[in-house]
């Protein structure tokens, strides 16, 4: 097969992983697919279990790593085993950050490479497929949508626990574009690329004195405001920053410590709160 009819392929291939709906689809998906509600933690854990587990001698050995990392088993089972895997289960592990430690040539670089490309590509199987509301800039997740008081009822008939609240511009998306009928809202699949900024992010620390805190979490668009008519505006906001694009995926954050404190400070809230303003 020529390069060409690979290209076409590739292609139709491309086509036939698209997918859009109502919320109301979306929720039938759900029904036959309950693990498209996967949190962040559990979807990284699942492509590496997916991958292929090895036990020898009661140590385990991941296949998702076995083409580039070499002799860093046991540490590696220790991030699989007490921080995906707990965190997957929605313990309090995922409340906090990895940081990775080591010295130069230690395969950081390398394992984090590796998680984005992984990411990448199991969000294209079937068993890795994200989902979000149509036209987000977060790419959130659609079950934001349903309101607080129904969520008991919600896990109640579908098993799923909703956390998090809908962000203020997907609030009044619903309310201008959709008349409050969250049943209409369009869902679309979503697929992670660093390249494209979906879902996988990376925030390299400049100068103290020159970095912005807006790289990391967005900023005022000072130019539509005259059009909105107020800076508290949703619209009227920049959903560019590395944790914007991030959202729902991974986010690599080099050199952590060497960071002014402002940065680390939305970190904090981040992570213990699930959210930041």
């Amino acid at each position: 097969m020529d390069i060409l009819k690979k290209l076409e392929y590739y292609r139709e291939e491309e086509e036939k992983l698209k997918w859009e709906g109502t919320f109301a689809d979306y929720l039938e998906l759900l029904k036959e697919k309950p693990w498209v509600a996967q949190s962040a933690h559990s979807r990284v854990y699942n492509m590496i279990k997916d991958a292929g587990v090895e036990e020898e001698n009661g140590k385990r050995r991941y296949n998702f790593f076995n083409s580039q990392l070499f002799g860093l088993e046991e540490a590696l089972e220790k991030l699989v085993e007490e921080y995906f895997h707990p965190a997957a289960k929605r313990l309090d592990v995922r409340k906090r950050i990895l940081l990775l430690m080591g010295p130069v040539s230690g395969g950081k670089s390398t394992l984090v490479a590796m998680l984005k490309r992984g990411m990448e590509e199991y969000t294209r199987s079937d068993r890795g497929s994200v989902f979000a509301i149509k036209g987000c800039p977060m790419h959130e997740d659609p079950l934001h949508l349903i309101p607080q008081n129904l969520r008991e009822d919600f896990h109640k008939e579908y098993g799923i626990r909703v956390e998090g609240n809908l962000s203020p511009l997907n609030l009044m998306r619903l309310e201008q574009d959709y008349s409050g009928r969250i049943e209409d809202v369009l869902v679309e699949r979503i697929f992670f690329s660093e390249d494209k900024r979906v879902g996988i992010g990376t925030f390299s620390p400049s100068d103290p004195k020159s970095q912005d805190i807006a790289d990391l979490t967005g900023s005022i668009d000072f130019s539509t405001i005259a059009e909105f008519g107020s800076e508290s505006d949703p619209r009227a906001y920049r959903f560019d920053g590395e944790l914007n694009k991030a959202n729902r995926g991974l986010m690599e954050f080099q050199e952590m410590l060497k960071c002014d404190e402002k940065f680390l400070w939305h970190l904090l809230s981040l992570t213990q709160e699930g959210n930041f303003k």
